[in-house]
This record gives C-alpha cells, sequence and structure tokens, in this order.
C-alpha cells in the first residue's frame, strides 16, 4: 500500500487533494499497525472456527443484541443489514468495519485517544456500493463491499458513516486501490486541536450526552 505522512493539517489537506475526483473512504486508527480486520475477526476464541461455526456465532451474538434493544429495533430498524451497522456502531464485534466518506472524521478517531506510537488513515478508493435492498442476508455476501445504511442512528449520520461487509472477517482487507497516511506521534495532539477548531470533536460526532459530556472533559481538564 503507498504511504504518505500527515504531520500538519496542511499535508492532510493535500492528501486529500491528491485524490482528485476519485470516490474514497477513510478510515482512521489510533495505531499504525492496526490491520483491516473487523472485530470478530480479532478474538482467538474464533480463529479456528469453521466458516460456518462462526457465522452461527454472529448470528447468534447479532439476536441476542435485537432482543435487548428491540425498544430500538422497533423504531425504524428495517433489515438485517440496517441491525448489524447498529450492532457494529455500539461495539458488537461484527463482520463490518467502519469508515467515512469524510476525511477530518477518519483523523480525528486516528487521533482521539492518547497512544504512544504513529497513528493511520486508511484512504480506500472505491466506488460500488451494495444494493442491499436486492440482497435481503449480509451473511450470504461473498465478496467484500460497502454499503450506507438507512438512518439507523444520529451517530452514523453525524460521521458520514458506512461500512464495508467482510465474508471472512478474519483476513485483513488489502488492496491496492488503498492508501495508507501515517500520523507520526508527535504530531497526534497539534493535529486534533486543529480538528477542533474545524468543528470536528467528541460532541459533535457523537451528538448525545455521553458525547458531550466527555467533550467538555477534554475541553476542561488535561486530558490528551
Amino acid at each position: 500500500m503507498p504511504e504518505a505522512v500527515i504531520d500538519s493539517f496542511t499535508a492532510l489537506h493535500k492528501a486529500v487533494e491528491a485524490c482528485g475526483e476519485d470516490t474514497v473512504i477513510y478510515r482512521g486508527v489510533k495505531d499504525s499497525s492496526y490491520a483491516l480486520i473487523p472485530k470478530v475477526g480479532r478474538f482467538d476464541c474464533f480463529a479456528l472456527m469453521s466458516p460456518e461455526a462462526l457465522e452461527k456465532e454472529e448470528r447468534t451474538m447479532l439476536r441476542l443484541f435485537k432482543e435487548r434493544a428491540w425498544t430500538t429495533f422497533q423504531n425504524g430498524i428495517s433489515n438485517t443489514w440496517e441491525a448489524l451497522a447498529l450492532a457494529q456502531h455500539h461495539g458488537l464485534p461484527t463482520r463490518l468495519l467502519d469508515w467515512s466518506r469524510n476525511p477530518l472524521v477518519a483523523a480525528y478517531f486516528a487521533v482521539e485517544e492518547e497512544h504512544d506510537g504513529d497513528s493511520l488513515i486508511y484512504a480506500y478508493h472505491h466506488k460500488t456500493f451494495i444494493k442491499i435492498d436486492d440482497k435481503p442476508d449480509p451473511f450470504a455476501r461473498k465478496s467484500i463491499g460497502k454499503f450506507i445504511p438507512n438512518h439507523v442512528t444520529p451517530r452514523i449520520t453525524a460521521q458520514a458513516g458506512l461500512f464495508t461487509i467482510h465474508p471472512d472477517p478474519r483476513k485483513p482487507l488489502e488492496s491496492d486501490q488503498i492508501e495508507r497516511w501515517r500520523i507520526p506521534e508527535g504530531a497526534r495532539e497539534n493535529l486534533k486541536r486543529t480538528l477542533f477548531k474545524y468543528g470536528v470533536h467528541r460532541a459533535s460526532l457523537f451528538p448525545d450526552i455521553d458525547g458531550f459530556a466527555k467533550h467538555v472533559e477534554w475541553l476542561r481538564t488535561d486530558k490528551y
């Protein structure tokens, strides 16, 4: 994968502009060693399962999540794609990866938490989308693709969020369509503060009480 160094907001802007008119989605990660592996694929307990056994476990976790979040599902979650998106966004291990159409959002997630080391933004040049209305079962998907769910939570909307789905979630996504933009450790905090000046911060990306509380904590204390 090609790699650029993002040591300032100006460098970030130049990297985005260099993408031209391409359709690009972005993912920010705290640690530059993190590969593009969905959360469910990172657990040792799933590593030796057959694909069929892993799918069964994923479906069970999603079912348990839906049972406890029934009120939310009654309010407009209409298909399994949206259920997976909501579960992923609230931390359930799924075969999805979070991305954003906004590079500033990805940059924020790369530098949000304190970290001794470099961070990374993945820039994925990818045009096509899955028409989820035509394919009701996401677990039947046989190749990696991206989709935009309906408005299932204000967080996804605020973050310009979308997802890729990974039929083999234990295998990292690698492609010549993906660029790596490395943020050196020494540039992380300054970039986080610059993003705040542009309105990209915890409260704007998590438009709820929890997001605002964490944002105020950052504003008024010595928290990184």
